[in-house]
């Protein structure tokens, strides 16, 4: 049991949510965008030390959009690109992927070693028709 030793405020918030990402894109367009990470001490973290997985899943209507009980539409494992820098990587979609998408999709991107998962940000699409096949 934990007891706390001061005095004054006897209740603490701990741990932080996650970024949450609004991605909008155009159905059928290769996009991307870049994440940068870093370790508590704000040192950019070395990406060759963690595995990188996003998955996007579609939430079941029937559950009343339970994100939980969503199915996945793919997975993916994000990496750094050549312009990437220290503590960076892309999360990028081909255009097949991206059309498989629909407005109100849920992604998450995870960080992990042998030790640790942690979720860097996750996200609901938006879908634009394309004009222009």
């Amino acid at each position: 049991m934990a007891n706390y030793r001061g005095t004054g405020q006897s209740n603490y918030d701990i741990g932080d949510a996650p970024p949450l990402v609004k991605w909008t894109i155009v159905k059928g367009d290769t996009v991307a965008f870049r994440i940068y990470v870093t370790d508590d001490a704000k040192n950019p973290l070395v990406i060759g030390d963690w595995t990188i997985a996003a998955e996007f899943r579609r939430p079941d209507k029937a559950n009343d959009f339970d994100q939980d009980s969503a199915g996945t539409v793919f997975t993916i494992n994000p990496a750094p690109e050549d312009d990437d820098g220290n503590g960076e990587f892309t999360v990028k979609l081909t255009s097949q992927q991206s059309n498989s998408l629909r407005t109100g999709d849920v992604f998450d991107v995870q960080l992990s070693d042998a030790t640790r998962v942690w979720t860097v940000a996750r996200g609901q699409m938006v879908v634009l028709e394309d004009v222009t096949d």
